[in-house]
């Protein structure tokens, strides 16, 4: 038995163990200050997650792995306080091996979000907030923590790499089309949205009666990776991506959202590559979204639909939708089971009659298991395929294990 297995199995064997609720509790107990007199209150919390999956080579989405076996262990630590009625800091780090599974085989520590959000009005939900936190844009970015999230991977739109990049340019039409034909390079191309994008800004947020809205403004596009999301290391070194939702609640079951985002993509380290005359913040990312969810009884949907269109030197306007709908039903008060079907589809190159990426649709299914309040575990199985010979593997399996604490 190889050494990740063996962890895994610890893993699974301790948590059976860990079961009662009485050491969280007294843990919870120990993390937590409260001064009314001051006026603070600050909570210390945990959650750890372990993965092993098991992909086809080239392995699916965001999942770097070299090998059919790759385990992936993660801590993440959040320290929240509360001062007053209208001050918030929240700061999540996290310890693992890289933003996306296998990214940093030899481990990282990341300050994955920090922010200060102040509630302007006493009696309004009216909100700024300031810092380094997930996109507005859509809806899976709020579930997206191994907790709340019923499946192991996110939806495609989320972790589906494309062939545009934002360092490597292309010198011609003919060498971008090439790109389709070979493997995915998840160091140098982008999805549509990496993740829950959580990239550095401010942004303004309120809910009045059954609308909601909240409008950001960042230092990087929705599709850049975890390398340029910190302000604090990179700055502001482009135009500013701005993103948007407002979001209706129109009866207590439904949720309705219209999300837009636009800004450069391109890392400002690119300038020496592009066509003579022009600059970084002259080649932009545009898109536009729909969502909705629906809760009731034992049934919990959502669904979005998102599409997009990257400037690309020397190649042009490069438009593409992707969306998935995904069912989470109850079969028991503490077994689940999961199904999302997620679709892609590209427009043509300008001045060809060719997609400039592979259509390709991909199934998730799931089975959970809520062990406690505090322990669950998740079994995924995915399928995918993409139009033509395309260099990917079309089976991902994966068996998480997450705690909170």
């Amino acid at each position: 038995m190889k050494p990740s297995q063996r962890l895994l199995v610890l893993l699974l064997s301790g948590t059976t163990a860990l079961r009662g609720g009485g050491f969280f509790d007294t843990l919870d107990d120990k993390t937590r200050f409260d001064s009314d007199a001051l006026g603070l209150h600050a909570d210390l919390s945990f959650m750890t997650d372990a993965t092993l999956y098991i992909p086809e080579l080239p392995a699916q989405g965001l999942v770097i792995s070299d090998d059919h076996l790759l385990f992936v262990p993660r801590l993440m630590t959040f320290f929240d306080v509360q001062m007053g009625d209208r001050l918030t800091l929240h700061t999540q780090v996290r310890a693992d091996r890289g933003f996306d599974p296998g990214a940093a085989p030899d481990g990282e520590v990341r300050l994955d979000e920090y922010y200060l959000q102040a509630r302007i009005l006493k009696d309004d939900d009216l909100n700024v907030r300031v810092g380094k936190f997930g996109t507005a844009f859509g809806s899976w970015a709020k579930r997206s923590l191994s907790w709340n999230n019923p499946f192991v991977t996110a939806p495609m739109a989320y972790e589906d790499v494309l062939t545009v990049s934002d360092q490597k340019i292309p010198v011609s039409v003919d060498q971008f089309v090439h790109r389709r034909d070979v493997s995915d390079k998840k160091n140098l191309w982008l999805p549509i949205l990496w993740g829950p994008s959580y990239a550095t800004g401010l942004s303004v947020s309120d809910r009045i009666d059954w609308v909601e809205y909240a409008f950001e403004i960042k230092n990087a596009s929705i599709s850049s990776s975890p390398e340029v999301w910190d302000a604090a290391q990179v700055g502001f070194p482009t135009n500013p991506t701005v993103t948007g939702r407002v979001g209706l609640h129109p009866a207590p079951e439904w949720s309705l959202g219209t999300s837009v985002s636009h800004g450069a993509y391109l890392q400002a380290n690119t300038a020496s590559s592009l066509p003579i005359g022009s600059s970084v913040n002259d080649f932009t990312q545009t898109t536009w979204g729909i969502d909705a969810g629906y809760e009731h009884g034992r049934w919990q949907i959502w669904s979005e639909l998102i599409g997009t269109r990257f400037e690309v030197p020397r190649v042009g306007a490069l438009e593409a939708v992707s969306g998935f709908i995904e069912a989470k039903y109850k079969l028991t008060a503490d077994l689940w089971t999961a199904f999302r079907w997620n679709q892609a589809a590209f427009g043509d190159v300008p001045g060809l009659d060719i997609s400039w990426d592979r259509n390709g649709w991909r199934s998730d299914i799931a089975l959970g298991w809520r062990l406690s309040e505090n322990i669950q575990t998740k079994l995924q199985y995915s399928l995918g395929d993409k139009s033509g010979q395309e260099p990917e593997g079309n089976h991902l399996g994966a068996l998480q294990v997450v705690i909170k604490f």
